[in-house]
C-alpha cells in the first residue's frame, strides 16, 4: 500500500481483516494524507488545515459516525454575499442559480459534453448569475471554467441530490477523529503502517512488484517485495515527472494508467483559519448568524465562521496569486482580503493556522476534477494493471464523489475488494 491517506488507510483496513499480509508506507510523519487536523488548546475548535466538511450523509462516513459514536454538528447560519462591509441584495438570485444548474444538467444530459465556460457562453443568463455560478464552481471543484465539464458535474450533482449533499456538518473532535477511526480497524494497527517512508521506484511485472523506499528520517533505502501494490497518492503525485521530489518512478511504465491520470485535472486551493479573542465580524451593525460570506474580491472570497474562527478559501483561478508564495505573507493577505470584504480593520490575530498543500511534494494540489471529453477517465484510472498494480484514491472514485472523503474512502474499498476478489478467482 503506497498512502496512508483515507483511501489507503481503507484499503488496508479491508485486506488485515480478509486475513491478506498488507504494509502501508507513508511519505509523511503523519497518517490521514489531505485531512490535517491542528488540536489547538487555546482556540475553541480544532482547526482543519485540509478536509473540513462532512457533504452530506454519505454512508461511507456516517456508519462509522454511528459505529464510533464521533459528535458531529450540522453547518448552519446566513450565507451572504459582502463587498466593503455592506450586505449586497440578491433578491431571486437563488432561483437563477438553481435554473442555471438545472439547465447544466439538462444540456449535459444530451451531449455533447462541454467546458463550464462555453455553457456560460451558450447561456442567457445576466453576467452577475454567471459570474456567481462562476465563483461557486471554480470555488468548490478549485478548478478553471475554461477546463471543467459539465458532464461530471452534472454527474456530481446528482451523485450529492442522493445523499443531501445540500447539508454540510463538521466533526466537533476534529476530523482526524475519522482518521483513527480507520486505523482501528486495521488488525494489527499502527504496526502494519510506516511513516516516513518515500516510495522512489516500483518495479513490477505481472504477478509481483519490487518498491523501493527511502527514509526522511536518516535516507536509508529499503526494499520490499509484493504480489500486488495499491497506489493511493493524489492525482498530482501522479501527474508528477518522475524526477521530481515525491514523486514515484515505475519501471516499466504503466502507460495507459498514467496518460489517464494526465487526462484529468488536479486543482488548487489555499485555505487559511484566523483565530481571534471573539467573532469580530459579527460585533456592531454587522449581520448576525452569519455562516458563509463570499465576495469577488481576487484572493480569499470566500470565508466560512466557527466561534471566534474564520476560515478563507482560495481555489482555481483565484489561489494563482498565492501558490508559491511563503506562509507569512499568504496569511496577510488572508487578513487583508478579510479587512476589505468586512469594511473594517481586524483586531490582532491571535492564531493563523496554514499548510502549502500545493508546494506539498506529496501532495501537490487540492484535488481532482472532469475536464470535458474526459468522463470516462476515473474509470479507466480505477482499472486494475495486469492484476498488479491498483490505484485508488478520490480522483479514481466511480459514483460521482470525487474530490471527497467518503469518494477516498469508498475508492480504497473497492481496490482492496479488487485484489480480494482476484485472489479468489485464481
Amino acid at each position: 500500500m503506497i498512502g496512508a491517506g483515507v483511501a489507503g488507510l481503507v484499503a488496508t483496513a479491508v485486506l488485515t481483516q480478509a486475513g491478506v499480509y498488507t504494509q502501508c508506507l507513508e511519505a509523511r510523519d503523519r497518517v490521514g494524507g489531505r485531512v490535517f487536523t491542528i488540536h489547538d488548546p487555546l482556540a475553541p475548535l480544532p482547526a482543519e488545515l485540509g478536509a473540513e466538511f462532512i457533504h452530506g450523509r454519505p454512508p461511507e462516513i456516517w456508519d462509522l459516525i454511528t459505529r464510533e459514536g464521533l459528535a458531529v454538528r450540522e453547518r448552519n447560519g446566513r450565507f451572504v454575499h459582502m463587498e466593503r462591509g455592506q450586505v449586497q441584495s440578491e433578491e431571486h438570485a437563488g432561483e437563477s442559480m438553481h435554473r442555471l444548474f438545472s439547465d447544466l444538467e439538462a444540456e449535459a444530459a444530451r451531449g455533447p459534453d462541454r467546458t463550464f465556460a462555453e455553457f456560460l457562453d451558450r447561456s442567457s443568463y445576466s453576467d452577475a448569475v454567471k459570474l456567481r455560478a462562476t465563483g461557486y464552481v471554480e470555488g468548490f471543484n478549485a478548478a478553471r471554467k475554461e477546463i471543467i465539464g459539465i458532464a461530471s458535474l452534472a454527474q456530481d450533482a446528482q451523485a450529492a441530490d442522493r445523499i443531501d449533499g445540500d447539508r454540510s456538518f463538521t466533526l466537533l473532535d476534529g476530523y482526524d477523529s475519522v482518521v483513527s477511526s480507520l486505523i482501528r480497524g486495521i488488525q494489527g494497527g499502527n504496526e502494519v503502517i510506516r511513516l516516513n517512508s518515500v516510495v522512489e521506484t516500483v518495479e513490477w511485472k505481472p504477478g509481483s512488484a519490487t518498491v523501493h523506499i527511502r527514509s526522511r528520517i536518516d535516507g536509508r533505502r529499503e526494499t520490499f517485495r509484493c504480489a500486488q501494490v495499491i497506489v493511493t497518492v493524489p492525482l498530482g503525485v501522479l501527474q508528477a515527472s518522475p524526477d521530481n521530489d515525491g514523486a514515484i518512478r515505475f519501471d516499466p511504465e504503466p502507460a495507459d494508467s498514467l496518460s489517464t491520470a494526465r487526462s484529468l485535472a488536479f486543482g488548487h486551493a489555499v485555505r487559511v483559519t484566523l483565530r481571534f479573542d471573539t467573532a469580530f465580524w459579527e460585533q456592531n451593525d454587522a449581520p448576525s448568524g452569519v455562516g458563509f460570506i463570499y465576495s469577488h474580491t481576487p484572493l480569499f472570497p470566500t470565508w466560512w465562521t466557527q466561534a471566534s474562527m474564520i476560515t478563507g478559501w482560495s481555489a482555481g483561478p483565484a489561489a494563482d496569486g498565492l501558490l508559491g508564495r511563503p506562509g507569512p505573507e499568504i496569511i496577510a493577505q488572508s487578513v487583508a482580503a478579510l479587512e476589505q470584504i468586512l469594511g473594517r480593520k481586524a483586531p490582532e490575530v491571535r492564531a493563523a493556522y496554514f499548510h502549502d498543500w500545493s508546494g506539498d511534494p506529496f501532495s501537490r494540489g487540492a484535488y481532482s476534477y472532469v475536464p470535458a471529453e474526459q468522463i470516462p477517465a476515473r474509470q479507466r484510472l480505477a482499472q486494475p494493471v495486469c492484476q498488479t498494480l491498483y490505484f485508488a484514491g478520490e480522483a479514481t472514485n466511480l459514483s460521482g464523489h470525487g474530490s471527497t472523503v467518503h469518494g477516498a474512502i469508498e475508492s480504497g474499498r473497492r481496490a482492496a475488494q479488487q485484489i480480494i476478489g482476484g485472489a479468489r478467482t485464481r
